[in-house]
């Protein structure tokens, strides 16, 4: 009993000297080296910058949080942010990862934003894009925070390029439409932005027929899809 009270006692002070010790570190812990994760190129570089100023100087929780929300501000193209604080090492780590556009937007004041898969809107002056991504151009009275129906338009609109392949999509924000141009000249005109994936599944058939028996470019007109009536005619050369 006395061995095991002995055996008891020694580790309760261990575990409780681990305690303060691992307080002391955390209350008065130093940045001994700075590394940045997820990232190349001139994001490396610019995490590194923000970062930098903090080696060998000791480094709080409270200036953690403040590092990861400045980059997220800063730098509205990263996702995954994060800011951590190695206890025994003293290195401080800011990793981030680089958003994927879906998506390329024209705003009508001819500024460029993107949207990735989690219905995010951002800027990237360096979008590196490993593939080209649809552009979706903006018209009509476009509103400085994209609501949620606006972004759910987006997302349904895109997914049309699984049946028909669109090198352009155009959207009047003000009138709620949505034209569709196709890489050999084609347009498709969906009218007002519903049931897109009706009209889209429609769009396909007809496009499959009228390919066959048609020269290009042609205009296919859904405005009076509500009415059961879709047309097809010839584009003005």
């Amino acid at each position: 009993m006395i061995a095991g009270t002995i055996v008891a006692g020694g580790c309760w002070g261990v575990v409780k000297g681990y305690r303060v010790l691992r307080q002391a570190r955390l209350s008065d812990w130093h940045v001994k080296k700075v590394v940045v994760a997820g990232v190349t190129g001139d994001l490396y570089k610019a995490l590194m910058t923000l970062a930098g100023p903090y080696q060998d100087k000791p480094f709080t929780i409270k200036e953690a949080v403040a590092l990861r929300d400045k980059v997220r501000s800063r730098y509205p193209m990263l996702k995954n942010v994060s800011v951590k604080r190695g206890l025994i090492s003293g290195k401080l780590t800011v990793a981030a990862t680089h958003r994927t556009p879906l998506a390329k937007f024209i705003r009508p004041d001819s500024a460029v934003q993107y949207i990735d898969a989690d219905s995010t809107i951002y800027t990237d002056p360096h979008p590196d894009l490993l593939t080209p991504v649809p552009t979706v151009e903006l018209t009509g009275e476009v509103p400085e925070k994209l609501n949620p129906e606006f972004i759910d338009l987006v997302e349904s609109t895109l997914k049309l390029n699984k049946n028909l392949d669109f090198v352009l999509l155009r959207m009047n924000l003000t009138d709620n439409t949505v034209q569709m141009h196709l890489p050999d000249g084609d347009e498709i005109n969906f009218g007002p932005a519903v049931n897109l994936k009706k009209k889209t599944a429609r769009a396909a058939q007809i496009m499959a027929v009228a390919r066959g028996k048609y020269s290009s470019p042609f205009v296919l007109d859904f405005r009076f899809f509500e009415e059961g009536k879709v047309f097809l005619a010839q584009k003005a050369r």
